[in-house]
């Protein structure tokens, strides 16, 4: 049995939460995540716009699997109508998004910009994948229709992409227009997880240092069940126990786990 749920939540430095995730079961089970950029006003709407916008989409496609550039075109080809229509600025949608859905006996993930995916297998052992743009700033869907946006992005570097696997180590710069599909078994992973990039900025403020991904994933799933809002509930109980040891998420914070129990 194939279980799934999310959650999000503010880093201590925000005022505001700039990441917004959710779920659905229509027609397989899927999860979306995207994380606004702080340098761009209201990008929390722009967050919530592109992961609603793709909820829908998924919940009417029929193209399955999907292919990765055609969805991403036509989710913020849908998303700039959004603004349009509410008149406020294109820029509100600069913010990543990751999908990740069920295909036969898989999960696939997707994902337009910067965060992690974290999975552990049968035996219950936890590995992670990270990814990142070395100058902090992702390759935004927002750019795949402006072309003076692209031009003045693709100045600042034309390999800034950088995977990191906890098992293969980090791969050499990669183009920033390179495709981040992601296959993950379930015969091989029981657990698999897409998270904001805000999993691997969790500080310890009494050692002054960051905690390691692969820590932040062994505890966010390490379930206890799988009941109701499993992943809401141990995703609190796990942040709350992080911040009696003085470690807090300093950037929002989205989570969205599949649980294969057999």
């Amino acid at each position: 049995m194939l279980h799934h749920d999310c959650y999000y939540t503010k880093g201590v430095t925000h005022k505001v939460c700039e990441d917004y995730i959710t779920q659905g079961d229509t027609p397989i089970p899927f999860i979306v995540l995207s994380d606004g950029c702080s340098a761009s006003p209201n990008s929390d709407v722009g967050a919530q716009i592109l992961t609603l916008t793709a909820r829908q989409m998924l919940e009417k496609t029929t193209a399955w699997p999907l292919d990765y550039f055609d969805f991403g075109q036509q989710l913020i080809s849908t998303a700039f109508k959004v603004t349009e229509e509410l008149q406020v600025p294109n820029e509100v949608l600069d913010a990543t998004v990751m999908l990740a859905f069920l295909h036969e006996n898989d999960i696939m993930v997707h994902v337009y910009g910067d965060g992690c995916l974290l999975f552990k297998d049968h035996d219950g052992n936890v590995g992670t994948i990270e990814i990142v743009f070395t100058h902090n700033a992702p390759y935004y869907l927002t750019y795949w229709i402006n072309e003076e946006r692209l031009l003045e992005y693709a100045t600042f570097e034309q390999k800034p992409l950088v995977i990191t696997d906890s098992v293969n180590g980090q791969s050499e710069p990669k183009p920033f227009q390179t495709q981040l599909v992601f296959c993950l078994p379930l015969k091989k992973f029981k657990v698999i997880a897409i998270a904001s990039d805000g999993a691997s900025h969790c500080v310890d403020t009494r050692q002054k240092i960051i905690v390691p991904l692969y820590e932040v994933a062994n505890h966010l799933l390490a379930f206890k069940n799988l009941t109701g809002e499993f992943v809401k509930h141990h995703t609190k109980n796990a942040l709350e126990d992080y911040a009696q040891q003085g470690i807090y998420p300093v950037d929002d914070l989205s989570i969205g786990v599949f649980v294969n129990e057999k």
